[in-house]
């Protein structure tokens, strides 16, 4: 029996007026990864932000495990991390580790804020990351600013925690970040969103960020492309 702990059903999202995105419907279930992919503005921070209950949709219905998000956080083991920019820089790295987790996730004692970008990004990754029986793990552009040490043990590690029954959500505009990582892709382009299991995009191997760019490229020129009027 599959155990879905995601699911959406005809979400959208809207900032005053404007619509974000709409109808987007899909479910997740434990020991997958989802990919969040589109070009700046498409909605990915927001579709993140709606999964871990920090906003409401104005369309539609979210449940993580039959629960609103924002209920679910509280219930579920969710992970949320979006960017070094949400720690607090005038904590000290270690003292935030033990803090945030109860052990010691660096020995660094100097302040957050005066560590280079991606060592604030890889400690608040390693903070969430580290949490045991996670369910359900959001994050978003977790890859921006990491090195390549730093982008092989993310990647390791989300491959782990799948491995062990959570769900994964992470977002990137780079599609080379997601290549090979999760078993379904969202494409989030001019409003709508567009789902592929990684099977329907290469049957013959991985799946390559060539081959996403390259679907992503082509859902762009299709949403660019003007409808012709039949006489």
């Amino acid at each position: 029996m599959t155990d879905v702990l995601l699911t959406a059903r005809d979400v959208g999202a809207r900032y005053g007026r404007r619509d974000v995105f709409s109808g987007l419907t899909f479910q997740l279930s434990a020991n997958q990864t989802l990919g969040v992919i589109g070009p700046n503005g498409a909605g990915k921070t927001t579709l993140l932000r709606l999964i871990a209950g920090l906003l409401q949709p104005a369309s539609g219905e979210l449940r993580v495990r039959d629960l609103c998000p924002g209920l679910a956080v509280s219930r579920v083991n969710v992970a949320y991390f979006a960017g070094d920019s949400t720690l607090p820089g005038s904590v000290r790295a270690r003292d935030w580790g033990s803090l945030a987790t109860g052990d010691t996730i660096t020995p660094e004692r100097r302040r957050i804020r005066t560590l280079s970008r991606g060592t604030r990004q890889l400690l608040g990754l390693r903070t969430v990351l580290s949490r045991p029986h996670l369910n359900l793990v959001v994050l978003d552009e977790p890859w921006e600013a990491l090195d390549v040490d730093g982008s092989r043990w993310l990647s390791r590690t989300l491959e782990a925690k799948r491995d062990r029954g959570a769900a994964v959500v992470v977002a990137s505009h780079d599609p080379q970040d997601l290549a090979g990582v999760c078993d379904v892709y969202l494409f989030l382009v001019s409003r709508r969103g567009v789902l592929y299991r990684a099977h329907e995009l290469s049957a013959a191997g991985p799946v390559t960020g060539a081959l996403l760019g390259n679907v992503l490229d082509r859902l762009l020129a299709d949403a660019a492309t003007p409808l012709r009027a039949v006489s």
